[in-house]
């Protein structure tokens, strides 16, 4: 246990210097400039969880050669083409298509190395289109998650929730304490008002990250409830494609339409509604530890409550903000 603590520390460390770092001599490279749709109101770097890849890659390869390869240390090497299109997109915006293909063909790896799944066999069509519905479903995530990425400190403390529950349930090897590190000390910087944001090279690899984890479950009932850890960051991007749907909006077009947005809008301070979407995650994560699946379904139906209330008493109006943006 010790062990385990000292390397957090070392790890926070570590992360905590190259993010300073960063910001001192490579942010200018990064900029996020404030537009119509952004919660932020002055330049603010971006890519700084690049800082995540790194702490996260380097000690696996340090692990490997000490104890040999392993499912759980093969991952983040599947993940690097994917932060190499994030980062590259937080320097200069790329195409959706192209952003979308290296997900895709992550998801691919990420099913797989799992556990849970039929195999991919495609000469068994019901088998081919299943896989390829479970791949798409987790490209979904990925970019749900980077859609939540919008104001301080909100995903990456829910993902540092998700991925710490991941490894405590799975007893993920110990090379994930490093990436744990590094989080901590990237939440450091980004909470309100951050001074530097992670940008997609950053959401993308989390997300990925943390799926690649579900998928190591021995079943899927323990997959599935390590998965209602996210409810919070999963839930409000389906309800607001949905209302777009409904309103015959673009839902590929930028907006500040998700709950999170709204509550912001309405006056809420960033810090304050991180915290709300940080209690609700660490609920179902505490139900995860301690209880059974369906203690976290009841805790999610809560919580969706709780969210219905938000939306009608609290955030500014969805028709409202529609007509605004």
């Amino acid at each position: 246990m010790l062990n385990k603590i000292f390397l957090g520390f070392i790890s926070l460390f570590i992360s905590f210097q190259l993010l300073g770092f960063f910001i001192r001599k490579i942010s200018f490279k990064f900029l996020d400039i404030p537009n119509n749709r952004s919660m932020h109101n002055t330049p603010t770097p971006r890519g700084g969880g690049v800082i995540f890849v790194i702490m996260t890659i380097i000690p696996s390869i340090f692990y490997i050669l000490l104890f040999g390869f392993s499912k759980e240390l093969s991952i983040p090497f599947l993940l690097i083409p994917l932060s190499i299109i994030g980062l590259l997109d937080d320097q200069n915006s790329l195409s959706p298509k192209i952003k979308y293909f290296f997900q895709f063909l992550t998801c691919l790896f990420i099913y797989a190395i799992g556990n849970l799944f039929i195999d991919l066999n495609f000469l068994n069509f019901i088998g081919f289109i299943t896989s390829v519905l479970i791949i798409i479903f987790f490209t979904g995530i990925i970019n749900f998650i980077n859609f939540m990425d919008g104001i301080d400190g909100l995903v990456s403390t829910c993902m540092l929730i998700s991925i710490l529950t991941s490894c405590i349930i799975l007893g993920i090897h110990q090379s994930y304490l490093f990436l744990l590190g590094s989080i901590f000390a990237f939440i450091l910087f980004n909470w309100h008002p951050a001074k530097i944001f992670m940008g997609d090279v950053g959401s993308t690899f989390l997300a990925a990250i943390n799926i690649s984890l579900i998928c190591l479950s021995d079943n899927f009932i323990e997959a599935f409830n390590l998965l209602l850890i996210l409810s919070p960051l999963i839930i409000d991007p389906i309800v607001c494609i949905l209302r777009r749907f409904f309103y015959q909006q673009n839902i590929f077009k930028p907006h500040k339409l998700h709950l999170y947005q709204r509550l912001n809008l309405s006056g809420l301070r960033q810090d304050k509604v991180s915290l709300i979407y940080i209690g609700a995650t660490l609920s179902l994560s505490i139900s995860n530890i301690f209880f059974n699946i369906n203690t976290t379904l009841l805790f999610v139906l809560i919580l969706l409550f709780f969210g219905f209330y938000l939306d009608k008493n609290v955030a500014k109006s969805f028709i409202q903000t529609l007509k605004t943006n």
